[in-house]
This record gives structure tokens, sequence and C-alpha cells, in this order.
């Protein structure tokens, strides 16, 4: 079994972390046997036993902390460590700075591809044996890619602490890229494109309708990337694509568990130090989205049972200071029964079974997201009032004091949610260290959103809740007709 396509549409951090996060878990039965200690060979367990975890000082007024530790190889690997010793376990991630915002034009899906090539063996590991290796002592693995990034995790006992060293610096060395394991992954991608988009409701329209919204930029194309592309490529194209992105210096490497620094840092050291550093990159395109008109878009699904509305603006990116008042306007007027518009369309007015939505910011862009299943015989243009009436009242009124601290209880919330797990911790730690060169980023952003006034709420929504929206409107359909495009 092959790594599988994760949340294409979401967040960095509902891949790597939060309640939402959906990395799958994997089985898989074979005859394989760790190999012993040798030269390029698979390690043996440490007995280091469990410790007892110790207090660490308290951040400001968050009430916690990440006691972070930090090194870095001459190769350019970064890595960031936190110690752990509550349970005999540790979460290692691996994160690397490429998703599909980085493919070019006629190379489409190739980050996704990796994430399942990754798994087909490398010099001293066998197809499908990194899998393998990991849950036959106990522990869990898996990848996930966005458009941002590609992920990959093991959750192991604290005494494999090598083995999964050895499992990672093996394949990111020597990765077997062969026309046969090409093949292989190729067929494999196929079939998931068919299975989890192609024959799932609503699925296919709304990758499009995403696609269709950021075009212009690196986020303009389906996170799975195109079936032509993919039949196009040659085996020199792929290794070409992990030579310029599977390398130390484009990835971040963190431990949260039942590991100590000192030994951690001679371990990693005697596994990846000797690893080449790959070529400089040239900073990918951010592009330009469309903004001064309104994309409408109506599909007929043939899968679909009932219909599903979409509507969402454009925003911005992560890094850009509006983000924090946008995610909290997202919150007091989606998240939840209780937010604003689900409370009026599902319990006042009852025009839909669900309804909900976010806002969520890519690297480079964002949108202010809503979907509603509407109750039988209600139309799109009854919602589109309500959504329009209610973003009126907060750029004309505001919000109230109450709102948005409940909001911001929410944003804690999630954030010591995420935390709580050795996996949360590494996730949140390693896209910090990655994308904003701050590995303590979902602390920084607990406290920007602690700044947000009731001023910043209701002038983000006036900014960039307004005429030009986008949405989309799909139907049952029983011809299997092709979708149609905006109209």
């Amino acid at each position: 079994m092959s790594p599988t396509l994760k949340s294409h549409g979401r967040s960095r951090r509902a891949l790597a972390g939060r309640a939402g996060r959906t990395l799958a878990l994997f089985t898989l039965c074979g005859g394989l046997s760790i190999s012993p200690i040798a030269a390029d060979a698979a390690p043996a367990a440490d007995p280091a036993p469990a410790k007892t975890a110790a207090k660490k000082p308290a951040k400001g007024g968050l009430g916690f902390d990440l006691p972070i530790q930090e090194f870095s190889l001459a190769n350019g690997l970064r890595v960031y460590v936190v110690e752990d010793h509550s349970t005999p376990a540790f979460n290692m991630t691996l994160l690397y700075d490429v998703g599909s915002r980085d493919e070019v034009q006629g190379r489409t899906g190739f980050a996704h591809l990796f994430e399942h090539m990754m798994f087909e063996g490398s010099k001293n590991v066998p197809p499908m044996g990194h899998l393998t290796f990991v849950q036959r002592v106990g522990g869990n693995n898996n990848a996930g890619t966005s458009y941002d990034m590609t992920l990959y995790y093991n959750n192991l006992p604290s005494q494999y602490l090598e083995l999964g060293l050895w499992l990672e610096a093996d394949r990111l060395r020597s990765l077997e890229i062969t026309d046969a394991n090409f093949e292989n992954q190729r067929s494999a991608v196929k079939e998931e494109k068919a299975m989890r988009m192609d024959n799932v409701p609503y699925s296919a329209a709304v990758q499009k309708w995403l696609s269709a919204a950021w075009a212009g930029t690196g986020y303009g194309h389906e996170v799975i990337g195109s079936l032509e592309d993919l039949n196009a490529a040659k085996t020199p194209d792929v290794q070409a694509f992990f030579d310029k992105y599977y390398a130390p210096n484009n990835a971040v490497l963190v431990f949260v568990g039942d590991v100590e620094f000192g030994d951690l840092k001679t371990k990693v050291e005697k596994y990846f130090g000797d690893i080449k550093k790959g070529p400089d990159r040239t900073p990918t395109a951010i592009g330009q989205v469309d903004r001064s008109k309104p994309m409408e878009t109506v599909v007929e699904d043939p899968l679909a049972q009932q219909s599903l509305f979409l509507l969402g603006w454009h925003t911005v990116g992560a890094n850009h200071p509006d983000r924090y008042a946008l995610d909290l306007l997202g919150n007091i007027l989606l998240v939840g029964e209780s937010a604003r518009i689900p409370k009026i369309l599902q319990d006042e007015k009852k025009l839909t079974a669900f309804s909900g939505g976010t806002h969520f910011a890519q690297r480079d862009v964002g949108l202010v997201f809503i979907q509603a299943l509407p109750n039988k015989d209600v139309k799109f243009d009854a919602i589109k009032q309500v959504v329009r009436d209610e973003v009126a009242k907060i750029q004309k009124s505001g919000i109230t004091a109450k709102e948005l601290q409940k909001a911001i209880n929410k944003k804690v919330m999630d954030t010591v949610e995420t935390l709580a797990t050795n996996a949360g911790r590494a996730g949140e730690i390693a896209q910090g260290a990655l994308f904003h060169n701050d590995p303590k980023h979902i602390l920084t952003d607990l406290e920007k959103y602690q700044q947000v006034k009731p001023a910043d709420i209701k002038r983000v929504a006036t900014e960039y809740l307004g005429a030009n929206w986008l949405t989309l409107e799909i139907n049952p359909g029983s011809t299997g007709a092709p979708m149609m495009g905006p109209g």
C-alpha cells in the first residue's frame, strides 16, 4: 500500500497539526525483518530508559512554552528538539520545502508523486520496508502533501531512535528512482485520483474551482496534478525533481519526545552529516490572482445526490499581517454551529442541513470559504442573501468584544490541543521554522491574535469581503456530461 494524498485544500496547520489532522495510518503485512548492525544496515534499538519530565518555564502570559533546542549540520539541515520524557516515545518529523506551488507547467503532480516514491525503497531498504520496519517495532508513520510542503513523520518507541534516523537518511541519500518504481507509483497515483477525486461526489468540482480561483499562481492546479503531465513524464524528470528539492538544505528535521539532546545531536550527525548539500533554490514566483471581478461557477456532478453551494473571497497569504484578523473574522462568521452564519442558516431560517467554513491561508494566497448543504428546494440566492446581510452588518457596525474574545479563546484551545501530542508539536515547529524562520511560530500566532481589536475585524471585513466573491453551485446531474466551466 502506498502513501496517500492528504487534505489538499487545507492550510499547512491542518495538514501537520490541529484536530483536523488527517494523516492516515497504514497497515502492511510482509516477511521482511530488520537487518543486523553493519555498515549500511539498520541499527539496533538503544536500551535507553524513560526519564522524568522536567518542568519548563512558561512563555509570556500564555501559560506554556516550547522549550526548543536546535542545531544545524554543515550540509544545511536544520534540526529542532523538544525533550519530553513523560512517555517512552518520540515523534520524528522531516519537512521538505516543496509542494505543488513549486511545480512548473507540464510537470504538475510531482510533489505528491514523491510522497509515494519515498516509500519505494532505497539502497538498503526494500520497497515499503520503511513502513514495515517502523510498524514491526510498534510505531507508525506516514506522509502528506499540500500546496506548500511535503511532510514525513515517524512515531517510535524511544529505544528505536537510530532506526528512525537510519531509515530517513537512507532514502534521502539513496532513493531508488528506477523506471519500474516510477511506473509503479504513477499507476498508484492514477488509482488514487480515480478513487479519491473522480469518483467522490463534489471533490473534482471543488478542486477545479480552487484552481480557477488561484489561476496565475502556483496554486492554480490541483495538488495531485494532471494525468496528462504524469503520463508525459519520464524517469529522468523524476530524478531531476528529487535532486532539486530533496536535499538537507531544503528541509527541517524535528524531534519531540523521549530523546536526549546531546545524544541526538551526535546521532543525527552520524546518519545525515555526509549527505551532500543540494543546489541553492531560486524562490518560487508568487504570481497574482485576478481580484478584479467575481467568479461564478455552476456545474453538474453525476455523483451528487443533492446540491452543494460554496462561496468565498480572496484574502491574503500566511505571512500577511491581516491574516490574524481574517482568521478571527472567519471564526466569528463561520466556525461552529453558534457562529453567525451557520446559526442563521441552520437554526433560524432552516435553509441548510449543514453550513460552515473558515479563513485559510496558504503560503501566498488565502480564502474566506463557506460551504452550505441546502435543505430541499432551497436556492443558492437565499443563502447568498444571508451571507451578504451578515457581512454587511460587520462592515457597518463591527463585532462585540465578547465575540472577539470567543474567537481568540478558540485559537487558544486549538493550539493547546495541537501541542498536547508529540506529533502536533513537531509538525508546528517544523512549519514555523521552514516558513517563518520561527520554530515557536504557533505561540507567536497566539500573541498576534491577542493583539487584534474589534476595529481590525471591521476593517478586514470591509477590505476583503466585497462584491467580487467566488461562488460554486454544484447540482446533481444524471447525464454524466462534462462539468461546465466558470459562468
